[in-house]
């Protein structure tokens, strides 16, 4: 796509009055975002549900042309990737989902995003956790990112830190969906925690990187969270939460909702309680999880890959590190750059997708050496 035509994308779809649903009926009648652009109104009118008003729209989208020539400008300057619907790499579980978000701005290791439909857990809840819900939040996303998840969240305060912190403690990647612009970190005091979460995951949003934090971005940003997502995790929610809302998504996008029992005595607890009278999968421990999800990434059977799994920038470092012969781990000429905590856990990822062994507990070597 040329850089006219991606603008003619994005005109499209960021102009006013016009929202994922309507872009993507326009561009399914039409060939490309330049043809609907280019259309004459008699043209327009003959596509089913296309009024005067949505035309007014489209003749008026012209004035963004020049704003979005500087976003893409940004994003080039910034290492920011632009997904687009019609993309090749544009994960098939979010299509699947009502109203898809047609681009997708993308800051950090652009491969954790891939096959995630075997992979991508939603975790959500309040962001006023009690001490009871930050230990069960991290000691599940610690766990679950061990056996191969990739958590996903929503980088807000309360429990969406806990469990993009947990991924990381376990130097594992971790997503985070913005109800913001990737220009505006939303809240700015999870600045270090975004530039964490690049070196390995990914930011992503669905608005320009310009956008500033809205109280209306925040709800459509949790469709995403469980379109990504085979399943979605609840951890303390009031009745009326933002992690509810996560969860009717996740209902409604025919994934799988789990709810962790919280202490009726809580305000944080009702939201949760109620999800499981609903028929939401209680949770008690991982293995509650698994049982509900038997056929995600990290399952416990042997795992066939189709094609080579996609490594992060610090599991490939690592794998490159090892012979073909096996070898002692102490023999490993590690990079300055690697600790010794970050090379057994990156060697624990390895082994969980198969593409190495420890023949003892003290040396290692790649599948098929032994």
């Amino acid at each position: 796509m040329t850089e006219t035509e991606l603008i003619d994308y994005l005109q499209l779809n960021f102009s006013p009055g016009i929202g994922p649903a309507t872009f993507l009926k326009l561009v399914s009648d039409k060939p490309c975002a330049s043809s609907i652009l280019n259309s004459t109104d008699r043209e327009l009118r003959s596509i089913s549900g296309i009024g005067e008003k949505l035309i007014q729209v489209i003749r008026n989208s012209q004035r963004l042309r020049h704003q979005l020539k500087g976003e893409i400008e940004f994003c080039r300057q910034h290492g920011i990737q632009i997904l687009l619907y019609h993309d090749d790499e544009y994960p098939e579980l979010l299509k699947q989902i009502p109203s898809p978000p047609p681009v997708l701005f993308c800051e950090g290791n652009f491969q954790s995003l891939q096959k995630l439909e075997f992979s991508g857990f939603a975790m959500v809840g309040t962001r006023h956790p009690t001490l009871y819900g930050k230990r069960v939040a991290h000691k599940l996303a610690s766990k679950l990112s061990r056996r191969g998840f990739t958590i996903i969240s929503g980088l807000a305060r309360g429990i969406d830190r806990v469990v993009h912190e947990a991924a990381l403690s376990e130097y594992r990647p971790t997503i985070a969906v913005l109800g913001s612009g990737l220009q505006h970190v939303y809240p700015s005091s999870h600045q270090e925690l975004a530039k964490e979460i690049v070196k390995d995951g990914l930011l992503l949003s669905e608005v320009l990187p310009s956008s500033p934090p809205h109280s209306r971005l925040f709800p459509r940003r949790n469709r995403i969270i469980s379109g990504l997502s085979v399943g979605t995790l609840v951890l303390e929610a009031a009745t009326r939460s933002g992690a509810l809302i996560t969860a009717r998504h996740a209902i409604e996008q025919n994934r799988e909702v789990m709810a962790v029992p919280g202490m009726i005595d809580t305000a944080v607890a009702g939201g949760c309680n109620k999800l499981i009278k609903d028929g939401a999968q209680l949770v008690e421990s991982i293995e509650d999880i698994l049982e509900a999800l038997p056929n995600y990434f990290g399952s416990t059977a042997p795992i066939t890959l189709a094609t080579e799994p996609q490594l992060s920038a610090t599991e490939k470092l690592v794998f490159e590190l090892i012979p073909n012969t096996p070898t002692l781990i102490d023999l490993l000429v590690i990079p300055d750059q690697l600790t010794t905590g970050k090379l057994l856990s990156t060697l624990t990822t390895l082994e969980f997708k198969n593409l190495i062994t420890r023949p003892t507990s003290n040396s290692v070597a790649k599948t098929g050496v032994i």
